[in-house]
């Protein structure tokens, strides 16, 4: 196989289908990727991804398709590009574009997903389109117009960029056009995307304005008729009633068929001359009209009809479809998509015109239309006749029929000669005569001469129809009122008109033959085509008369009859009746009974039927009335639409007699004839006919001496300005028709010199100056009155329009000054606008294109364009004119315009500048100020910018200009005026801006360094930083392809003004400390910027200014001693930082290269060494923890970003920076509250105060808080302390609550003496207690949390972590929640150690199990009651234990070993947040007989719990307490002790003879008796406070017990029946209550623990309960009894407190008034009870009134403490009295301080340092989501947790760290 290089045509493929290979030789292929291809052989190619070059191999041949590409081989490499329209591959680019945002939208549920859907596939279809290369270019300029409306419009609907074009589409080249330009193409844009979005704007309005076209091709016919048809098809006005056009008649055979086969495919019309007018018709429809020609009637088939007469036109039917949205262009034309028309059959008495009503009226489902109709294709076609021969030759070629237009088109032009007469049989009545039924009337039309000569083949039906001598009418059966509506067209040469009329007859037609053949027309009527006076017929309806003809009339002895109605009421004697007077001549005779209507519409452009215009354009036949004539038309006698049409011939007349008459009269009125004709066109309603007066100019004008004439009468007026009179309008017409006066005076002009040789040039060069200079003269006449300001401004708007013509016979130089002088005279401070109007015209004129007139209009231009400009007047006009100027200067054709451009920055660049200062940035007068100074910047050279510079004659004066220009441009790159998605003006507005900031820091440089003006180089420096920092300007943040065509157009403009500011920086020489520190921070901002290049050159600045600071020289000390340090530049980098990195910027390439480049320069540095190092790794670090920290910032979890919060807070803590330190302590509490984390808000703020004393020394700004308003220590940190105690107190932590109480209360009370806040504080503190023993406090549950597996951060990977749970969030939901957060992540089913394949994988793997915490001890030798000792059970906690069974015992719990792995974090928890990492961990196995042990502590702790929750709450139901009952005594789903009965066997011991194992087993049977006991006990209160509801359960329980006690004698070999009191009751059970001796109940307690000291936690809770009840034992011996008074505060509720409270009595029913109820009931004992020793510690006072304990009936309540809950879980979880015999630990120790105190819960210093981050990715989930990893708190220093040993017997204890 060799590979061979392939060859030009085969460069470019694109590919057709997926490719997917493992080889890394083989190029994946994807659909629609395109390829380069390099070599072939045989079926493969080698070649490389036009997108991405960096994938190369090779590919199939068959997975790809070659297309035509151009080969670009200029450069280094070799390039391809397909080969198609520029329009196809922006479609294409924009699919690529969007396809990408619809993928997106997809995922995100996008609003615009189904829109942007819709307009990729109408792209797709254009696309098609234009590559089938089957429109006409017409056609595709037109679909690109409609593609590039639809790509704009999506572009700004997905906000993307907006995209310039010109015109016709193309997309603009900013490098090749001017800025102004641009920037009016960017208004353009937007206009028509506001048009789009609209959609209410017609698609074909401005095409179709003046003229259009409609092409219908007739597919098909069904129809069944079974005679021959005449099928008409003509547009038809629905409102007027009335057809406009001319009929196109398709001759129907009988067969279903053309007649003339040979049209079968080939049935098209073109409708012409439509236009504006057209337009504006309401509703417009194609009706098809279907006249059969045959019988009478319909004829079966199979009958006979032999007999029948067979040439009768019968109306058969009408079909119409509504073209109104089509002509209107809401709609489109396809000239492949077929319509179908319905077909509506007349019935026996209706007429076409009702018919016609009917169905244009009605909807197509309305109409039986039984599938007959018309199939037919319509296309709109814009242009006269001539452009769509020339734009659609394919479409006009072959048999296409011209069906006119009724009337004459909106253009009429010269070539354009018609002379037809339309007519419209309408209607008629015709009386019976003799007949029995009315007539079937038959009307005859043919043209005749006056002689009686039928004039041949001049009527048409239709067109593509062919001329005919007469026409006849349809026949309506029996109808004495017909109603024909029929229109046709007579044809006869003007010339014939003068003696011809129209001739109608009338006949009744018989269906039979026989009888038809025997009627004769008996009835005649006709209407003459010219009148009298020479005129055409009136163009409006006629009522003829109607002549009854005998048998011996004369052929044309009619003629002598009045035609019509009106002519006859001339000739009738009004004094007699009309039937006595008798009209009647040579056989013809009035019919006074009979009628008939026509209408008639003259379309001649040599005939007309107005008198005067006829008389002007045959002046020689009767030159006597010329005069009345002339007046006629100036009087405006003549319709103006006449006059227009006419207007060839009318200028000819004109022209005639102004050359052929010497008198001055006639000349005037000739001259005001122009006038009036100049105006009329120039009239909107006549504006299309300028074209035909141009045409007239250029071509058909031919009077060589009319310029001579012309001139003499115009200067004649002119002249007599003066003594205009108020109502004269004659100067003011002749104003206004400036431009066409003198295109004829030119055009006479030349005619002239090229007939005579040139001669008489310096005489009409004399008289055109003579000319100019009197109109200057009227612009000097001050205002006397309205007519002559008007005049004045007639001339300022008309006088430029003949600086074109007038050029081609004068002098232009001479030209410009009599311009400048009539501009120059107008008179101050009038017609202002019109002088701005007439200037801009000046600009737009061809003056201004030559060079030597450019120098004499401009300095005039800029003067009054200035003076306005400095007034603020006018703005919008000057600003209009100057951007014109420096359009026009941009062209190619202008010459040179160096010395016009420095002409015009010298006299108003600054006026510009000081503008745009000037105005608010949001008006729409702003863009254009800005884009005429980018065009002033842009077309300035550096010797334009050196000459204008030079300008300025002091420094002081440059200063001024220098400063002002670079705030200017510093603003305008902040706050842009231009919309965002405007980027190609913008990105043309920095190059412009770069190129000036280039030339003017070169002059800074040179001019300003010695003086030095620090201001000025301040400003350059902040107005070029804030340049490249600018949005627009970061590549990094947009496409790859918008970033690619903006490198390849400007490069990146960061950099190149990034070296500038080096520059510039460097030549500072000695004044670089006047910028520091202030310039730190800008200058970081600059580094920041992800531009490498940019980042090598401008990082060493930092170095440079820490050597220039440490160079300082001290002025404290003595000559020559330096500063030595930099701890200015230091603070300001590191405060800086952390701002600008959260902002966004900064990346962990900058962070490297950073530490690379400040490394090098200080390790070099023998001084600044030490110090230089040590900051540059404290910058290090510091990037590295923002970088995490900016990574997670946004993320939706808050807990994420509280952590990487916590780690900046550690650094910040470690390098002693308070400001940033307070600044974080604020964002953490901020967070926290966001989360309702109230406590660890409070910790956080807690943080804070330690940062404050109790003093009133004043704050600095390092302390200082804007959500504070104090001015010292004291007010600040008191401020701080009432939220925090707010805080605590929504966390319901009341103990840490008191705890700031009192620091504040000493404060009140000892130092500021503020006894009113004391006393607040104090009912606060109370309050607080009393929440503490009253209020439920829901208890947190614990989490371990281990993350395994690389696909974490570093700063996770294989790590511990515990939790601190949600209030009521078991592990379920933690899981949950966790899961959420990593979607990604797998749930290790096991608490085993992972494995090394799990450690090392690129997944994420969480390991989560429930773990309890281990309280420290409180309160030691002190009773506490059960609502204190809480807290501490779950907060303030370090320590946390979880158990796992690892044996296979299965069910066999005597066989069940455990392993216990105790935890201790970082830090107590709760803390500044929810979790801790786990600092170090420890492992211990439980054998079965500890196991055993264990568990029957933990049943009897709880057990007797409950029964002292019962002692104390007399109000407590009994459910709890009988379900636990139940569970010990009747064990029947987990076995109870059956479990454990053979470790009380012999034979255990025996096998087992160790003493350890002989003391637990004496231990586990102690514990077992302990259980009889307290069960006992338990039974004994059950029953006392049963309810007569659970009587059966109680014998229930009493009975099982029973048992148990026999089991446990038989089986266990334990004596225990003599503990069951229970079941013999000596003391009858209480209705009510029942009283227990307190020294029995301590007895009961007592005994329910070992005997030996205990420190697990259930033994502190009792012992302190036991305590507490011996205290209230001892009050009053000699009382047998005791009161409880129940207090009304909420009970203790656990996880299921709804479902207890909907059992619950209210606990209002026990206060009345207000004041608590004491509930007493005393009970006597059956015997006395012993007396007890009274207790050690004194009485308190507490009890001191005698009270009896009464044990009060409630309703049952299911409460169980859920303290105990958590002792009695799953046999997995170990008791938490494993580590009861630990020391506390000690508080980790934070690094000694001298600014801040220590954390008091968090040392960053246990958790080793994390290593450095190699990539960003490691940060990042590999969620779908893509949402980035939420990091737990430890510090990113931390190292994963060593692999857990493996299981031993012995203890083992190994730290994390």
């Amino acid at each position: 196989m060799v590979w061979q290089a392939t060859e030009a045509t085969h460069k470019y493929a694109v590919v057709v289908y997926n490719y997917e290979h493992s080889d890394p030789m083989r190029l994946r292929l994807h659909v629609g990727d395109t390829l380069q291809i390099l070599e072939q052989c045989q079926d493969w190619y080698r070649g490389l991804n036009i997108k991405n070059k960096t994938e190369k191999g090779i590919f199939p041949k068959s997975y790809v398709h070659i297309k035509e590409a151009l080969i670009d081989r200029s450069g280094t490499y070799e390039t391809v590009q397909a080969k198609e329209l520029p329009i196809v591959q922006e479609i294409t680019s924009v699919l690529r574009e969007w396809g990408n945002i619809w993928k997106k939208q997809y995922i995100n549920n996008g609003v615009e997903f189904e829109m942007l859907k819709v307009m990729m596939l109408e792209l797709i279809d254009c696309r098609k389109l234009i590559m089938s290369r089957k429109i006409t270019m017409d056609e595709l300029k037109e679909l690109q117009q409609r593609v590039t409306t639809k790509i704009d419009y999506g572009n700004d609907l997905l906000g993307l960029d907006l995209v310039v074009r010109d015109e016709v589409g193309n997309v603009l080249n900013p490098e090749t056009t001017g800025t102004i330009k641009f920037y009016r193409q960017h208004e353009l844009a937007v206009q028509r995307i506001q048009k789009e979005s609209s959609k209410k704007y017609p698609k074909n309005s401005q095409r179709l304005k003046f003229a259009f076209n409609l092409l219908v091709n007739v597919k098909n016919f069904v129809c069944r008729i079974g005679e021959e048809a005449d099928i008409l098809i003509a547009l038809y006005d629905v409102k007027e009633a009335k057809f406009f056009t001319e009929n196109y008649i398709i001759k129907w055979g009988n067969q279903g068929l053309p007649k003339n086969i040979d049209m079968l495919n080939d049935l098209r019309v073109l409708f012409t001359d439509l236009g504006g007018k057209d337009l504006q018709r309401e509703k417009v429809s194609l009706v098809c009209q279907i006249i059969r020609t045959g019988c009478m009637d319909v004829i079966k088939e199979g009958s006979d009809n032999k007999k029948l007469t067979k040439d009768l036109r019968r109306p058969f039917g009408i079909a119409a479809i509504d073209l109104t949205d089509l002509l209107k262009g809401y709609s489109d034309s396809e000239e492949d998509k077929q319509y179908f028309v319905p077909f509506e059959k007349c019935g026996e008495r209706d007429f076409l015109e009702g018919i016609i009503r009917k169905v244009v009226n009605a909807k197509e489902k309305d109409i039986n239309h039984k599938g007959q109709g018309l199939w037919l294709t319509y296309k709109l076609l814009p242009g006269d006749m001539k452009q769509v021969v020339e734009e659609n030759p394919h479409l006009v070629v072959g048999n296409l029929a011209i069906a006119r237009k009724m009337g004459f088109p909106e253009v009429i032009y010269p070539d354009d000669v018609r002379n037809d007469i339309y007519v419209t049989l309408s209607s008629g009545e015709f009386n019976r005569g003799s007949k029995s039924a009315d007539k079937n009337v038959e009307v005859t039309v043919c043209a005749c001469s006056d002689k009686g000569e039928t004039l041949k083949n001049v009527i048409s039906v239709g067109a593509s129809g062919e001329l005919v001598t007469e026409y006849k009418s349809v026949i309506y059966y029996h109808e004495d009122k017909p109603k024909w509506f029929e229109n046709i067209k007579i044809v006869i040469p003007f010339q014939s008109f003068t003696d011809c009329h129209l001739k109608f007859t009338f006949r009744h037609r018989s269906s039979t033959e026989a009888k038809d053949k025997s009627e004769k027309a008996t009835l005649v009527a006709y209407i003459r085509l010219m009148n009298d006076d020479g005129t055409t017929l009136a163009d409006k309806e006629h009522e003829l008369n109607i002549y009854k003809m005998d048998s011996k009339r004369e052929a044309v002895s009619y003629l002598s009859l009045p035609p019509t109605k009106v002519e006859l009421e001339k000739r009738l004697n009004p004094n007699l009746p009309l039937h006595k007077q008798s009209i009647s001549a040579g056989g013809y005779t009035l019919s006074h009974k009979d009628f008939a209507f026509i209408s008639t519409l003259v379309c001649s452009t040599k005939l007309t039927h107005h008198v005067n215009l006829m008389g002007l354009l045959r002046w020689r036949e009767k030159p006597e009335q010329l005069e009345s004539h002339l007046q006629a038309l100036t009087q405006m006698e003549i319709d103006g639409e006449e006059v227009v049409k006419f207007l060839h011939d009318m200028l000819d007349a004109l022209f005639n007699i102004l050359i052929q008459n010497n008198s001055e009269k006639y000349d005037n009125l000739v001259f005001e004839a122009l006038i009036f004709i100049i105006g009329l066109i120039s009239d909107r309603k006549y504006h299309q006919f300028r074209s035909v007066l141009d045409s007239y100019i250029d071509k058909a004008f031919s009077s060589t001496l009319a310029y001579n004439k012309l001139m003499v009468v115009m200067k004649d007026y002119v002249d007599r300005a003066g003594d205009i009179k108020e109502n004269d309008s004659s100067l003011l017409r002749t104003m206004k028709s400036l431009e066409y006066i003198f295109k004829f005076i030119i055009r006479s002009r030349k005619l002239f010199a090229r007939l005579n040789e040139g001669r008489g040039r310096q005489q009409f060069e004399v008289s055109v100056k003579q000319l100019l200079t009197s109109i200057n003269g009227m612009m000097q006449f001050k205002k006397t009155h309205n007519k002559i300001v008007l005049v004045q401004g007639a001339a300022l708007k008309y006088l430029p329009s003949t600086f074109s013509d007038v050029m081609t016979v004068f002098n232009p130089k001479e030209l410009s000054i009599l311009v400048v002088d009539f501009i120059n005279y107008v008179p101050k401070n009038q017609l202002l606008r019109q002088k701005l109007t007439c200037l801009n015209d000046i600009v737009h004129s061809k003056l201004l294109m030559k060079p030597e007139c450019r120098a004499v209009l401009l300095p005039m231009i800029l003067y009054h364009v200035k003076s306005l400009i400095v007034k603020r007047e006018e703005l919008e006009e000057c600003c209009r004119i100057m951007c014109d100027i420096m359009e026009q200067l941009n062209c190619d054709d202008m010459g040179s315009v160096r010395e016009d451009i420095a002409t015009i920055t010298s006299a108003l660049l600054r006026d510009v500048i000081q503008t745009v200062i000037a105005q608010d940035r949001s008006t729409y007068i702003a863009g254009q100020f800005v884009a005429l100074l980018v065009a002033m910047f842009r077309q300035m050279t550096e010797a334009h910018y050196s000459i204008y510079l030079n300008l300025f004659q002091t420094d002081i004066d440059l200063t001024d200009f220098l400063m002002e220009i670079l705030l200017v441009i510093r603003d305008l790159v902040t706050k842009n005026v231009y919309p965002k998605d405007w980027n190609e003006m913008i990105m043309l507005q920095n190059s412009v801006f770069l190129k000036a900031l280039r030339c003017f820091s070169h002059t800074i440089r040179d001019r300003f360094k010695d003086p030095f003006a620090d201001q000025l180089w301040n400003n350059f420096f902040h107005c070029a930083i804030a340049f490249l920092t600018q949005e627009t300007l970061q590549l990094e943040n947009f496409s790859s392809t918008k970033r690619h065509k903006i490198i390849s157009r400007y490069k990146d403009m960061r950099r190149e003004t990034g070296f500038e500011i080096r520059s510039m920086w460097f030549n500072l020489g000695n004044h670089k400390f006047r910028f520091i520190p202030a310039m730190v921070g800008p200058i970081l901002e600059m580094t920041l910027l992800p531009e490498t290049e940019l980042r090598k050159a401008t990082i060493p600045i930092f170095f440079d200014m820490m050597q220039c600071e440490f160079n300082q020289v001290n002025p404290l000390f003595r000559k020559g001693h330096i500063r030595a340090k930099f701890d200015e530049v230091e603070t300001e980098i590191i405060t800086k930082l952390d701002v600008l990195v959260e902002g966004g910027r900064g990346d962990e390439q900058y962070r490297d290269l950073f530490y690379e480049i400040l490394y090098g320069l200080f390790d070099g540095h023998t001084q600044m060494r030490d110090q230089g190092l040590t900051f540059v790794d404290l910058v290090h670090k510091l990037l590295q923890r923002l970088l995490e920290y900016r990574t997670i910032i946004n993320d939706e979890n808050k807990e994420n970003r509280m952590s990487c919060t916590v780690n900046l807070l550690n650094f910040y803590h470690e390098i002693d920076r308070q400001e940033m330190y307070v600044r974080y302590l604020h964002k953490l509490s901020d967070l926290h509250l966001e989360c309702d984390n109230y406590t660890e808000a409070a910790y956080t703020l807690l943080l804070y105060t330690k940062l404050l004393g109790w003093t009133d020394e004043p704050l600095n700004s390092i302390l200082r808080s804007d959500k504070y308003n104090a001015q010292t220590h004291r007010q600040l940190k008191e401020l701080l302390y009432y939220d925090i105690i707010d805080y605590f107190d929504k966390g319901k932590m009341w103990e840490k609550g008191i705890e700031l109480c009192k620091e504040l209360a000493y404060q009140y009370e000892k130092e500021t003496f503020s006894y009113t806040e004391l006393s607040k504080l104090l009912t606060r503190m109370a309050d607080f207690y009393s929440r503490i023993m009253k209020q439920m406090r829901p208890e947190p549950e614990y989490f371990r949390v281990g993350y395994f597996g690389q696909g974490f951060p570093s700063f996770l990977q294989n790590k511990y972590f515990i939790y601190r749970g949600k209030e009521y969030e078991r592990l379920s939901d933690f899981t949950s929640r966790l899961q959420n957060q990593f979607p990604s992540a797998q749930l290790l089913k096991t608490l085993t150690t992972p494995g090394e394949d799990i450690v090392s994988s690129q997944g994420q793997f969480l390991q989560i199990n429930a773990v309890s915490p281990i309280p420290k001890k409180v309160f030691p030798g002190k009773h506490v009651q059960e609502q204190i000792l809480k807290y501490y059970k779950v907060n303030e906690v370090q320590k946390f234990t979880f158990s796992r069974r690892t044996d296979d015992g299965g069910n066999d719990l005597s066989k069940m070993w455990l392993e216990r792995t105790n935890l201790v974090t970082s830090y107590p928890l709760p803390g500044i947040l929810r979790w801790f990492p786990v600092a170090s961990a420890e492992m211990v196995n439980v054998g079965p007989l500890e196991n055993a042990i264990e568990t029957m502590e933990t049943a009897n702790k709880r057990l007797a719990s409950l029964i002292y929750e019962h002692k104390d709450e007399s109000s407590m139901g009994v459910g709890n307490l009988g379900m636990v009952l139940n569970g010990v005594v009747n064990p029947a789903v987990n076995g109870g002790l059956s479990n454990y009965k053979i470790f009380y066997s012999d034979e255990y011991t025996t096998v087992n003879p160790a003493q350890k194992t002989l003391d637990l087993v004496t231990r586990l049977k102690l514990i077992t008796q302990k259980q009889v006991e307290l069960a006992d006990q338990a039974i004994v209160v059950h029953d006392m406070k049963a309810p007569d509801s659970l009587r059966p359960f109680h014998k229930s329980i009493v009975q099982s017990f029973g048992q148990l006690l026999e089991k446990m004698e038989s089986e266990l070999g334990l004596k225990v029946k003599h503990l069951g009191k229970s079941l013999n009751p000596t003391t009858p059970r209480a209705k009510k209550a029942v009283t227990m001796p307190p020294h029995k109940l301590q007895e009961m307690i007592s005994n329910a623990t070992r005997e030996e000291p205990t420190n697990t936690l259930a033994d502190m809770f009792l012992d302190g309960r036991s305590a507490f009840f011996k205290r209230r034992s001892t009050v009053n011996p000699t009382r047998a009894t005791m009161t409880l008074i129940r207090s009304t505060s909420t009970l203790p509720i656990g996880r299921k407190s709804s479902a207890i409270l909907s059992n619950m009595d209210s606990p209002q029913k026990l206060i009345s008034n207000g004041n608590v109820i004491e509930l007493k009931e005393e009970i006597i004992a059956a015997r006395p009870r012993r007396p007890e020793k009274s207790s050690s510690r004194p009485s308190s006072g507490q009890f001191t009134n005698n009270k009896t304990l009464t044990i009060v009936d409630m309703p049952d309540i299911n409460i169980m403490d859920s303290s105990m809950k958590k002792l009695t879980r799953m046999q997995s979880n170990s008791s938490a009295d494993s580590l009861d015999a630990e020391e506390e630990p000690s508080a980790p120790k934070l690094p000694p301080k001298t600014t801040v105190n220590d954390y008091g819960n968090l040392d960053d210093e246990e958790a080793p340092p994390i290593p450095v981050r190699k990539s960003s990715h490691l940060y990042r989930s590999t969620s779908h989501r893509d949402k980035p990893v939420p990091p737990l708190p430890i510090g990113p220093d931390a190292d994963a947790p060593p692999t857990p040993p493996k299981k031993t017997n012995q203890v083992m204890t190994k730290s994390i760290d």
